[in-house]
């Protein structure tokens, strides 16, 4: 499913301060505030089509209905593709500025999806779901195990019985091998960014500081994403402890038991009928 090392084609070893940061007046602003338009550039290393058919090809033996959730999901790449196969798609995102793009997207598509602003721990909805997705690195913005353990009761609550919830999870072997001590810059006609990543392998939290350019010279903005990457071990703990009785946790490429080699883990939990 994922191609990591696509993500930092424009990517040099870096481990200086970010000279953007020198400037007198730093804004911090909250997270995909105005990364959001820049959200497909950083994505277009993607395969989405290989994503939905592996997908696919994980739920097919349980036969879910058509209802589905995508509960963490950005600008609706996923969605729109979902939707286009004929699934009733419901999608979230805790970014309003996400959910603009998102919007924007599908109605060019001409596509019925219903987009809302919620935040995947505690989402609510008339509806109950076959089917909740949480791609992308989305569970790794979750940092607290507390955290985790009210989103996975919050989507066994969504969830249809038999329902399926998919996820992925980044693991410190990404993190340690991809994510310290780099930088990216991406320049166009809205100025583009500066991002700088480092990863601290005694926490395991990755943070990407993205800086961009405002109207005033001496003033930029400036957002901060932290994630936190689990081992298997941690992603065991979480599924036991969940209401969960079925769950499987799976390498993303091969789409079979994780190795020592795993980079990202894809799970999938199944409540009971």
């Amino acid at each position: 499913m994922w191609d990591f090392m696509s993500t930092f084609s424009s990517v040099v070893p870096d481990r200086k301060p970010n000279p953007l940061l020198d400037q007198q007046n730093i804004q911090k602003i909250q997270p995909y505030q105005r990364l959001a338009a820049y959200y497909d550039s950083l994505m277009d290393y993607i395969d989405y089509d290989t994503w939905v058919a592996d997908i696919k090809t994980l739920v097919a033996p349980y036969e879910p209905g058509k209802t589905w959730l995508d509960i963490s999901c950005g600008t609706g790449s996923m969605a729109i593709r979902l939707a286009d196969e004929g699934i009733d798609m419901t999608a979230v995102d805790l970014s309003a500025h996400m959910i603009d793009i998102a919007r924007d997207k599908a109605r060019s598509t001409k596509l019925d999806i219903d987009f809302s602003v919620g935040n995947m721990v505690d989402f609510a909805s008339k509806k109950s779901f076959d089917v909740i997705i949480n791609l992308h690195d989305g569970l790794n913005y979750l940092l607290e195990t507390s955290d985790i353990e009210l989103f996975l009761k919050n989507t066994y609550a969504l969830l249809k019985p038999g329902g399926i919830l998919l996820f992925d999870v980044v693991t410190p072997l990404l993190c340690q091998t991809h994510f310290r001590g780099y930088r990216e810059i991406f320049n166009d006609e809205r100025g583009g960014y500066e991002r700088h990543t480092s990863y601290d392998p005694n926490s395991q939290l990755a943070e990407s500081v993205f800086t961009l350019k405002t109207d005033n010279s001496d003033t930029v903005d400036v957002e901060s994403h932290i994630q936190r990457a689990y081992e298997q071990d941690d992603v065991e703990g979480f599924c036991a402890s969940s209401d969960f009785e079925w769950w499987q946790i799976l390498d993303d490429e091969s789409l079979e038991q994780p190795t020592a080699n795993t980079e990202r883990f894809i799970v999938m939990l199944r409540k009971s009928e």
